[in-house]
């Protein structure tokens, strides 16, 4: 599985930035979820014992989802042939 970044209109081919890059996403989105969950959550009043339990659902979500994800990716692999993800930027003009 090939996963192609383009970064103003060049594909970025370094392993080593195209690795930095997905854990980079991975850490902002990361991020994002705990200021949710342990900054904005109790600003608004939600309990800190919801928030444990929002924290529980989302590893739960996470794991079965990255389980999900390599499932399907693997019965479609030997249904179809190889399977692979792009990411590409169109201009449109």
């Amino acid at each position: 599985m090939k996963t192609r970044i383009f970064i103003n209109g060049r594909e970025v081919s370094n392993p080593v930035v195209r690795t930095l890059l997905i854990l980079g996403a991975v850490i902002i989105a990361a991020v994002v979820a705990a200021l949710v969950i342990f900054v904005l959550f109790p600003v608004i009043g939600i309990a800190v014992t919801l928030s444990i339990g929002v924290i529980a659902i989302f590893v739960v979500a996470i794991m079965m989802s990255i389980a999900a994800l390599v499932l399907i990716t693997v019965i479609y692999s030997w249904l179809f042939g190889s399977a692979e993800f792009r990411f590409e930027r169109y201009n449109r003009r």
